[in-house]
């Protein structure tokens, strides 16, 4: 992978990381913000309502994760290397998903569970 498309990747993975984190911070707000009172359909409504938004924080935090080891993996030099085979994984997978570790082949034969 060329210098300038890393730099690419990274600055995209470095927003991503941001866009996440205010989203997480938001939504913890909102978590915050909900009532657990009124009779037994209001709290039956609040209690789903914050297991609803905790499953987006929750599903935030794994990406934010991948985002963090990819960012690491950049500071490594491993970035866009294929974690099974160990070849540089396509780079149109790398911009469609920054987060990729590994190429299309090992993706598609972990994914069929050989």
């Amino acid at each position: 992978m060329d210098k300038a498309t890393m730099e690419e990747l990274k600055d995209r993975l470095l927003s991503l990381k941001k866009e996440i984190s205010s989203r997480i911070k938001e939504n913890l707000e909102r978590v915050n913000s909900i009532q657990l009172k009124g009779d037994e359909g209001d709290f039956s409504s609040a209690v789903y309502s914050r297991q609803v938004i905790y499953d987006l924080i929750e599903k935030d935090r794994k990406h934010l994760i991948e985002i963090e080891e990819s960012l690491y993996d950049i500071e490594k030099g491993t970035y866009g290397i294929c974690k099974r085979c160990g070849k540089e994984i396509e780079i149109e997978r790398m911009k469609a998903k920054p987060t990729a570790k590994y190429c299309i082949a090992c993706r598609k034969i972990i994914e069929s569970g050989k």
